[in-house]
């Protein structure tokens, strides 16, 4: 068995996923590490760059080509696939510091957590930011939910987790969507009891492109992709209570989805102030439909708090201030 599999979510990246292979290609690890290049229906040349690599070590590299579905159905593809004892997903335009991956997979062989947390590396054009999304936690040390400590949130950067458990709680990613990210990292960190981070900057997370879903305006003009995936991460959510869950585990789980609700509320502020009252008060109230618990417990996020005082009376007011947040940091 492989100790990592990494599934590469990608469609039409001829130009960055070379960069993306080339940080997995090293050969002391190809006999622990599977790559599986998910190509969801790409226009361009990610076959061929993809079997270049398959090519240089078929060991490890596999191409794997199937119709277009979403970043989502990669996920799924991945995991159906995978065969390594850890799995863990990288979008094809972004890539790992290489040197860190080595000590990775080499730590990977000696743990049994259900969940490896690392940081990881924003990169933008001009200028890099390391980010560390955990505290209170022991490098190399396993934890479990009943333990004390801090972490932030989790994100697909930040996230490996055992590839049984996926399988065995069928996890399956909403597809032909955009934002799903949270989706996948929320059943994850659900399905995980004991956890385990290692103070590694892994990931290197490339921002600040026009064409990136993250980018706003391409946020905007999918706004509707953002809402489905809110709505799915509420009965999630829903769920996941209903079922039980540690606090810390709970208190995990929240902050990492109560963004993507956010998130879909900051897109509505680019809009005209009473096109955005008006979409950010149906948006909500479907919130409360799918989820009393959830609709409550998002009131203490200070964001959405804001947004739904006074009647959404205040709107404009933070509509002012989170367009000048854009202007200076663009996001």
């Amino acid at each position: 068995m492989k100790t990592l599999t990494i599934s590469v979510a990608a469609y039409n990246v001829e130009k960055t996923l070379d960069k993306t292979l080339e940080s997995f290609n090293d050969a002391r690890v190809y006999n622990d590490l599977e790559v599986l290049i998910v190509d969801d229906g790409s226009k361009d040349n990610t076959k061929l760059v993809a079997q270049k690599y398959e090519k240089i070590a078929p060991q490890t590299f596999k191409y794997v080509e199937k119709e277009n579905g979403g970043h989502g159905s990669t996920i799924n593809k991945g995991i159906s696939l995978a065969t390594g004892k850890y799995f863990k997903v990288i979008d094809g335009d972004d890539w790992v510091d290489t040197d860190a991956l080595i000590k990775f997979i080499d730590e990977l062989k000696h743990l049994d957590s259900d969940m490896v947390l690392t940081n990881h590396v924003e990169v933008y054009p001009n200028r890099t930011n390391k980010v560390c999304l955990v505290k209170g936690m022991e490098a190399n040390k396993e934890y479990t939910w009943n333990n004390d400590f801090d972490i932030k949130r989790v994100v697909l950067h930040t996230l490996t987790v055992k590839t049984e458990l996926l399988k065995k709680n069928n996890v399956h990613i909403t597809e032909n969507c955009f934002y799903v990210d949270v989706e996948y990292v929320v059943w994850a960190t659900y399905v995980s009891q004991t956890i385990t981070y290692l103070n590694l900057y892994l990931y290197m997370y490339r921002l600040g492109s026009s064409d990136q879903s993250v980018n706003k305006n391409n946020m905007l003009k999918n706004v509707g992709m953002q809402e489905k995936v809110s709505y799915q991460l509420v009965r999630l959510y829903d769920k996941f209570t209903n079922n039980g869950m540690k606090p810390n585990q709970d208190s995990t789980i929240f902050n990492t989805f109560k963004r993507s609700i956010g998130s879909t509320m900051r897109t509505y502020l680019l809009l005209k102030t009473k096109v955005a009252k008006n979409k950010i008060t149906i948006f909500d109230q479907n919130i409360h439909n799918i989820s009393e618990v959830s609709y409550q417990r998002l009131n203490d996020d200070r964001f959405i708090h804001l947004i739904r005082s006074n009647n959404y009376a205040l709107l404009p007011f933070t509509k002012i201030l989170y367009r000048l947040w854009v202007l200076k940091y663009g996001y």
